[in-house]
């Protein structure tokens, strides 16, 4: 699958709704996307990789071998950095940098061209590990993921190191729920599941929609509940506040071999109304991107009533309609 350059991957987190409640196992999970046509995959290691954090040589040849069982495409070797490994304190700087040098060996193995951690890494470690990466000769990434955007310090000192040592070894991951503006249908109908009025959310996103704030919205709104002022906080803190604009895609693009295309719910043959999908893909194609975009389903967060599979093949459809309307 492929718009122009760019090229679709699925990571198989999507499918978290499926593989926790046992209707597929690992190798189901790679039939079923091969079947929806996908080539590349992303495994987020924490996941499905049951021996995680030190897989056995066994185990990934295994995995190996159902990828070329299913012509799929290893992309991205999503790691996990557990701060809380031990109960009586956080990693330290010396665990970190194992962990992430374990990680991305296994990756190496397996044929992972992309290893994905988080920004857990700290911008030191991140550079320490340059030399590993180049003999490794894989791409060390850290996600960018809501609540940062390209202008937190922190994603400035990684961009920095970034721009020190090129672009061959290191990378940033963009996740789209840095951009994502308005509350999506399945948070609204938990919420309202959950005991909030539906006009309280009406009425609050209107004001929040306007410029508005939680104060704001709160004034126009008759008694609220503890519940429904939390759920306010957390819309506007979610969908309305400290959202990075979309013409900063053009920034990340230079340091993304990869990105996270981020989304919870799809109406059939509509656009993402939480995502700006329609405004984010133009850049990316206007910028001549020529890698993957991995679908990253997270509806079921929300809910366990609504095909993973149908989610994704409604991106598919709306990628391409965007893509080649340009």
């Amino acid at each position: 699958m492929a718009g122009n350059q760019i090229k679709y991957a699925v990571t198989l987190y999507s499918l978290s709704c499926e593989y926790f409640t046992g209707k597929y196992n690992l190798e189901e999970c790679l039939k079923a996307v091969a079947e929806m046509g996908y080539k590349g995959i992303e495994i987020v290691a924490s996941q499905m990789i049951p021996e995680y954090p030190n897989p056995s040589k066994e185990w990934m040849n295994e995995f190996v071998g159902l990828l070329k069982k299913y012509q799929l495409e290893p992309i991205c070797y999503s790691a996990y950095i557990d701060m809380g490994i031990r109960s009586d304190r956080d990693l330290n700087e010396a665990e970190i940098f194992q962990c992430t040098l374990n990680d991305m060996m296994y990756a190496s193995y397996m044929g992972f061209p992309i290893l994905r951690t988080q920004h857990a890494i700290t911008p030191k470690i991140f550079e320490k590990m340059v030399p590993y990466a180049r003999k490794l000769n894989i791409k060390l990434t850290i996600e960018l993921h809501r609540p940062h955007t390209p202008s937190v310090p922190v994603w400035q000192e990684y961009m920095r190191i970034i721009d020190k040592y090129g672009t061959e070894y290191l990378g940033i991951v963009p996740d789209f729920s840095i951009f994502q503006r308005t509350p999506h249908k399945l948070y609204l109908e938990l919420a309202i599941k959950q005991g909030a009025r539906e006009e309280v959310l009406q009425t609050a996103c209107r004001v929040f929609d306007q410029g508005g704030d939680v104060e704001d919205a709160i004034k126009q709104i008759d008694c609220p509940s503890e519940f429904e002022t939390m759920t306010l906080e957390d819309i506007y803190s979610n969908f309305y506040s400290n959202s990075a604009d979309v013409e900063e895609m053009k920034v990340l693009l230079k340091y993304a071999p990869y990105i996270h295309g981020k989304f919870y719910y799809l109406e059939e043959n509509k656009d993402d109304t939480c995502i700006p999908f329609n405004k984010l893909l133009p850049i990316i194609k206007e910028a001549g991107y020529s890698g993957y975009i991995s679908s990253e389903y997270e509806g079921h967060h929300f809910t366990t009533d609504i095909s993973s599979a149908e989610q994704l093949h409604r991106l598919i459809k709306m990628e391409n309609r965007i893509l080649n309307s340009i």
